[in-house]
């Protein structure tokens, strides 16, 4: 790969060298308010296509919100979007992980290499892993773009992407914020912005953030509470313009998380039969402790103390220069996630039987992107650039251990299933070139294209060592207390390369300022991997996933622009789809043959007078796979019959929909700003949610969750200008209670399930304050 390095490298210096030429231009997408007032209502300004536009211009299913709207919603984490979008949805665990868009979304496990369906941007930035945006207070928009965006954001967008942009410093004055809150479970959230004009043609922007929360799940065997948080972190931007033509744009961030308990919070669901004196004398006692095992189980049984923790931390230089009418942007980044130790184990029972001890699995990002844009108004419209990255998951220094009790309690003899200490690290490299823009035939009708071809380069490998805290016996019968016989795994080895293309081409159609059809039909690419898991180190080979997008829609304004309703019709089709499936010890990825997701969606708000305004929004997705062999599950659901090939149980899938994926999702919300006196205003916010039922494991019976609603409540009194405001905030009101997933119960016998626990499920009532200065 030393040829790929070289080809990073002299990317960076091409831009270096080409961004110290002098010329003449503009930013191609200049720093701009979310909202900037018109006459009736309110236009938002996007960066949806890498260039500033007027969210209804913007021939593509994009929705967008400011971050003091979803601050003033009571919200305090990006993921919180999902409250606030209908068709976004964020999951915490490995078969439901990260942002999901129109049920689709990122459902790799636990294994050396898992890209992302729905990518995340932040300032420019492709972000592969972690999560830069822990607090909001610097936030200053975010827009969600559904279907495939993979010409313009790459591979990781095979589905849509999340693009985040945090406030820019700027030269006028000094200035900042402070925020804090306190909530139930002893939450605290604070956080403090400062704008420092340095000189009259460079700004420093500086911010921090500290938050925290007590645990939500109960350990009865270790009487203390698990899923409490601690977080911290800062960020600092520099701004630099030395002329009207050239700046820089300098950014650095760093946060901390620790977590009490582990990462996988599970209560049990469903206990299997205890017709196997085994699982009468692992799960006999849950009642004795005062657990009741169900949907709404909220307490834990496990044995083993437990906890996790990660710092995630990054740069990126971005430099913008004029030539002519035109603009080369230079963006270049690093980032790296850094998990520490970790303790945890699975098995829901007060009896030691699974026990694991990772160290932690460290990544690294490079990228290097470089980009001309067009002036806005000509004839042709465009983007085209070059774009490398290289992406490290793990190294010598990681490893899996973890230990299994298969007989216990019985017979507490240990099989070591990390073969020892288990290591699997991948270095994942990639070049891509594109273009993407519109040709005005009219001042009407525009033509759409883009075209994306990238190469993927995928190293990966898997070794185990001797455990020294677990060394084997010698071989014979097992013994109690003792490890079983084993030997370390040999290195092994997998690899592959491929090159493939995405892209759109459609059309935009606008009779007036007001009202815009467009219709696009876009190839997305999600490149192929080999992939270890993380605890065995079973190998897999997953093949590249496509998804061919048609999409429809409108966008209008109506009544002076004081009502905005977009809609649009969807049908995408997917081939190889990446997924996951849980074979009742760890999570693997693998391809689905086939799978369709079509529906639409319905958004709109109404602004009825200068201080009452509602918004709404729908989406139906109808989500189903047409080809997905996999594993037969431990208790099938009634119409599937699984069938032995060879000595291997499997089932064919057809027609189950998506895990994690619901075919109906809502909001509903309403704001009303009423001024008291020259000097107070009273401001209250209304937030509902809904999300039909969804289930969490293909074909397989009792994983799944019955559909709830939320609501969210925030009122409080400020000055007219926001230099000051106290108020009072309520999330998940009636205290509904849903989970992150719903799973089997490893290690158990068929019919055993678990509950795997999310924050978001509990009602959250609490005051906040803020100042700015």
């Amino acid at each position: 790969m030393r040829k790929f390095n070289i080809t990073i490298a002299a990317l960076a210096s091409a831009s270096a060298i080409a961004l110290s030429a002098p010329a003449i231009a503009q930013d191609a997408a200049p720093q701009v308010a979310a909202d900037t007032p018109v006459e009736g209502g309110a236009d938002i300004v996007v960066t949806a296509t890498r260039r500033a536009e007027r969210l209804q211009d913007v021939p593509l299913a994009v929705s967008a919100i400011g971050g003091e709207q979803l601050a003033e919603g009571g919200f305090q984490r990006l993921t919180d979007i999902q409250y606030q979008f209908s068709g976004v949805q964020f999951g915490t665990s490995p078969n439901d992980s990260g942002f999901r868009l129109r049920g689709v979304g990122t459902a790799g496990g636990f294994s050396s290499s898992s890209e992302q369906n729905v990518g995340t941007v932040v300032d420019n930035v492709v972000i592969p892993f972690g999560n830069p945006i822990n607090s909001l207070g610097d936030l200053e928009r975010v827009e969600v773009l559904k279907g495939p965006q993979g010409t313009q954001f790459g591979k990781n967008a095979s589905s849509g992407v999340v693009n985040i942009t945090t406030k820019k410093p700027t030269f006028d004055k000094m200035g900042g914020k402070i925020f804090a809150s306190y909530g139930e479970l002893d939450e605290v959230n604070v956080n403090g912005s400062l704008n420092l004009p340095v000189s009259a043609n460079t700004a420093l922007g500086l911010f921090g953030f500290y938050r925290r929360n007590d645990g939500f799940l109960y350990n009865a065997t270790q009487k203390k509470d698990w899923g409490g948080e601690e977080s911290y972190g800062a960020r600092a931007k520099l701004l630099f313009e030395p002329s009207d033509t050239l700046s820089f744009y300098l950014i650095g961030d760093y946060s901390k998380i620790d977590r009490t308990g582990p990462g996988q919070l599970w209560s049990i669901a469903r206990l299997p039969s205890f017709a196997n004196p085994l699982m009468a004398a692992r799960y006999g006692n849950l009642r004795s402790l005062g657990i009741v095992p169900g949907f709404d189980n909220s307490k834990s049984a496990e044995e083993y103390d437990s906890y996790s923790s990660e710092q995630n931390y990054g740069a990126s230089l971005e430099i913008n220069l004029g030539l002519g009418d035109y603009n080369l942007t230079s963006i270049t980044a690093w980032r790296r996630l850094d998990e520490g130790p970790q303790r945890f184990a699975i098995d829901g029972s007060s009896v030691p039987i699974f026990t694991a001890q990772p160290t932690g699995v460290d990544q690294t990002f490079l990228s290097q992107e470089l980009r001309i844009t067009s002036p806005a108004g000509s004839a042709l419209e465009f983007t085209s650039g070059i774009y490398g990255s290289r992406r490290k998951v793990g190294d010598d220094n990681d490893f899996n251990r973890a230990q299994l009790r298969p007989a216990a309690p019985f017979n507490p003899f240990i099989v070591n299933i990390s073969a020892g200490q288990s290591n699997t690290q991948t270095r994942s490299d990639s070049l891509a070139a594109f273009f993407d823009g519109k040709f005005n035939v009219s001042e009407q009708f525009a033509v759409i294209g883009g075209l994306r071809y990238q190469y993927d380069w995928v190293d990966s490998s898997s070794f185990s060592i001797i455990d020294p805290a677990a060394p084997p016996s010698p071989p014979g019968p097992p013994v109690a207390g003792r490890v079983n016989f084993y030997t370390a795994r040999p290195l092994t080895t997998g690899s592959t390369k491929k090159g493939d293309w995405s892209g759109r081409v459609g059309f935009q159609f606008k009779p007036d300022r007001d009202l815009m059809f467009y219709g696009t039909i876009a190839r997305g690419y999600l490149g192929p991997t080999v992939t270890f898991s993380g605890l065995t180190g079973q190998r897999v080979e997953v093949a590249p996933q496509t998804v061919r997008d048609i999409t429809f829609g409108v966008k209008s304004q109506l009544f002076d622009r004081a009502v905005t309703l977009n809609a649009n019709v969807f049908f995408d089709k997917y081939n190889n789809l990446q997924t996951s499936v849980f074979n009742g010890l760890e999570f693997l990825t693998e391809n689905a043959g086939g799978f369709e997701a079509n529906g639409f969606e319905v958004e709109g708000n109404w602004r009825v007078t200068p201080i009452f305004s509602l918004n709404a929004s729908f989406t139906y997705s109808d989500t189903k796979f047409t080809d997905y062999v996999t594993a037969c599950p431990d208790i099938v659901k009634a119409g599937y019959t699984c069938y032995l090939q060879g000595t291997t149980s499997l089932v064919q899938a057809k027609g189950e929909p998506l895990s994690g994926a619901p075919k109906y999702s809502a909001t509903a919300g309403a704001d009303v700003r009423l001024p008291i006196n020259d000097t107070v205003t009273f401001d209250a916010s209304a937030n509902f949610y809904y999300r039909s039922r969804v289930q969490y494991a293909a074909v397989q019976a009792f994983t799944s969750q019955p559909g709830y609603g939320t609501i969210g409540l925030n009122s409080g009194i400020g000055h007219p200008d926001g230099d000051w405001r106290v108020g009072l905030f309520v999330r998940n009101l009636l205290d509904q209670r849903f989970q992150s997933a719903v799973i089997g119960l490893p290690f158990s016998d068929p019919g055993g399930r678990v509950n795997w626990l999310t924050r978001e499920g509990r009602r959250t009532v609490g005051v906040s304050a803020e100042m700015k200065f």
